[in-house]
């Protein structure tokens, strides 16, 4: 008889290992959720939630779509939206938080609708880490105790406490901080398998994750008695899947998720069609009245091949070869309606007005023909080496296009065959990844050699100005 998996608190290495959907910022709302849920998984994790903005949600009950909406204090934004019947028991809510109080003021908020709350410790976007959250907490092992400590005071014990965090520099030190973490009431820790400052499509560290997780489990009772270590990160296949399996107590399943839900929660090599997939996620999001331009994004990503693995790529061709639509036309729709006549389901009239969740969306992310040009605030395109320090001196734009000057000390290396020799004035082309604080003005440089010289290719004139 198959052992029944007992979620939280964890039991590591049951026979049954856990499979969640991962947190992904815009794409983890209600609809997604419960699509997991439909296919088989485990536990189901919110989108980040900033726990200052949290604290002050007001909770409501929703008597015309049976949930239960949290509310922002404009009284105008639903910032999380929970089915307290097919998620019971099954949801994660996860928490950017910088401090311990405002953390366990918003974690107080949603106790009663979630099975764990887990403190986001691996985003490394800028509104993130400006803020002291995210992979900001990777350096600061101490504070990170602190919240969790704070957080495991104010809720009750079936809420479980958990975080999600990166790869350190050192084995040794990703090892400690999970000690740290374990020992402030952390009853499972999930490891993204990259490290701070490295997204996809870099490779996946799998094999230093592993032996993290083997020293943590020789080492330590606690990490094979009472907390469960959760891996995630390019998990898009089962035998992937069951070769982490052997030393984790589960997986955490992003962009995998999104690829193929059907199959990665089904524990089934068969693959659903991509048309009934899209169907049932258009189903839910008109079932939980999602924001239109919300439900486009997650659309678009589930028929994306940019973020996937190139060799995976071929299974998303073959699905998508069979849908009677173009990538472009979901680009072109605008409202719930349009998606669900696009993809073929009865859409719902309703005389409310859509759901809010306060964002601008763009479709230019998505648009190929616009791709081909990187869009404004997406890459800084400059030959400074990533661990160099360089000061932004002013944002200013030039012919439609934002440009930043930074001085940076020299010499620097050459990338793709062009280098500095000395101390010079730089003017950086538009395309600047730039987080504004209230220190100022920080960008980040995250380099490589490709870029320098697809950009040299260019002539000057398309923006780059010799200082």
């Amino acid at each position: 008889m198959e052992e029944t998996v007992q979620l939280w608190p964890p039991r590591p290495l049951q026979s049954k290992k856990l499979r969640c959907l991962a947190p992904m910022v815009r794409a983890n709302s209600t609809p997604l959720r419960i699509l997991a849920l439909d296919y088989g998984a485990d536990i189901v994790y919110s989108e980040e939630l900033i726990a200052r903005r949290l604290e002050l949600c007001t909770r409501k009950e929703n008597e015309e779509l049976k949930t239960i909406d949290f509310v922002d204090a404009s009284g105008k934004t639903t910032c999380l939206r929970v089915d307290p019947v097919r998620e019971k028991d099954r949801l994660v809510v996860q928490l950017g938080a910088a401090d311990g109080e405002c953390a366990s003021r918003a974690a107080a908020v949603v106790a009663d609708v979630a099975c764990g709350v887990d403190l986001n410790m691996g985003c490394p976007k800028p509104f993130s880490t400006g803020g002291g959250m995210g992979q900001a907490l990777l350096k600061d092992g101490e504070r990170a105790a602190s919240i969790v400590k704070s957080l495991r005071r104010t809720l009750p014990a079936s809420v479980a406490v958990t975080c999600k965090i990166r790869l350190l520099p050192e084995i040794s030190e990703t090892c400690d901080l999970i000690r740290q973490l374990h020992a402030a009431g952390a009853v499972a820790v999930a490891l993204h398998c990259r490290y701070a400052g490295v997204d996809p499509p870099k490779d996946p560290q799998l094999a230093t994750q592993q032996r993290v997780f083997e020293q943590l489990r020789q080492e330590h009772v606690a990490f094979r008695e009472d907390c469960a270590l959760l891996a995630n990160g390019d998990l898009y296949t089962h035998e992937a899947i069951s070769n982490v399996d052997a030393y984790t107590d589960g997986v955490l399943l992003a962009r995998p998720a999104l690829l193929d839900p059907s199959s990665i929660f089904r524990r089934s090599e068969e693959r659903l069609p991509k048309l009934d997939v899209l169907r049932q996620y258009v189903r839910y999001a008109q079932r939980y009245d999602a924001h239109p331009k919300n439900t486009k994004y997650v659309v678009q990503e589930m028929l994306a091949k940019r973020r996937h693995p190139s060799d995976m790529r071929g299974v998303l061709r073959d699905q998508l070869a069979s849908l009677p639509f173009k990538h472009d036309a979901v680009t072109s729709t605008k409202t719930l309606g349009d998606l669900a006549a696009l993809v073929g389901v009865e859409t719902k009239p309703t005389s409310r007005e859509p759901a809010s969740d306060g964002r601008v969306y763009s479709d230019d992310y998505f648009d190929e023909r616009k791709r081909k040009r990187p869009s404004p605030a997406s890459f800084i395109y400059a030959f400074l080496c990533p661990d160099d320090d360089a000061q932004v001196l002013r944002p200013t734009f030039r012919g439609g296009r934002k440009t930043l000057i930074i001085f940076a000390e020299g010499p620097f290396p050459a990338r793709g065959g062009v280098g500095v020799a000395r101390p010079r004035l730089i003017v950086v082309v538009a395309q600047a990844r730039a987080a504004t604080t209230r220190g100022g003005t920080n960008v980040f440089c995250e380099l490589e050699g490709i870029m320098c010289r697809r950009f040299m290719r260019r002539r000057p004139s398309a923006g780059f100005t010799r200082g």
